[in-house]
């Protein structure tokens, strides 16, 4: 093993509990569940070739043919079951939206877990630990936030300091939220 100078934690649902890590320093995240499937249409004549936001389900086209529905959430620590509710919830949204659904083969289904901060925010940027840098905490928006947590970690790491653009989601604000509210 070799020493580093800055450690990423970056560990998605399981960042609030990472062990050799004091619980203070650690960032304030919870596993939330979400609950997907895959129907199968016909790539030739696909029901659908957009990603359509249907109320409380998404529906994304694959060029294999697939149709994802998702997806649930959940707060139901780190079980990641899924359960006939998940898929009904998914599939009564997704029907709704496009009804020629209904006779679609499910051919998949599955369940992760999200890191969800208190505010469902991402938490960057530096800890109470020197050379601790934060990157999670990204709920549902993980993929969509990845550019700017890159640059927000790399600006923590490079510059020493987290970039103007980032500094709402400090690990510090949800101190001075408890200091606010006492």
């Amino acid at each position: 093993a070799r020493p580093a100078d800055v450690v990423v934690l970056a560990a998605g649902a399981w960042s609030g509990g990472i062990a050799g890590i004091p619980r203070e320093a650690l960032p304030p995240v919870r596993p939330v569940k979400g609950q997907m499937l895959a129907l199968q249409m016909d790539p030739a004549a696909p029901l659908l070739r957009h990603v359509l936001w249907a109320g409380k389900a998404y529906l994304v086209p694959r060029l294999d043919g697939r149709l994802i529905v998702g997806a649930t959430v959940e707060e139901r620590g780190f079980d990641t079951t899924v359960t006939a509710g998940g898929m009904l919830s998914l599939l009564d949204a997704a029907w709704r939206a496009l009804p020629g659904i209904e006779e679609l083969p499910v051919i998949e289904s599955w369940a992760g877990l999200r890191p969800g901060s208190r505010d469902d925010a991402p938490v960057l940027g530096p800890s109470a630990i020197d050379g601790l840098v934060l990157a999670t905490g990204h709920h549902r928006n993980g993929i969509l936030l990845l550019p700017a947590t890159v640059e927000a970690v790399a600006g923590t790491i490079l510059d020493g300091k987290l970039p103007q653009a980032a500094e709402p989601f400090r690990i510090d604000r949800f101190a001075r939220i408890q200091e606010a509210a006492q």
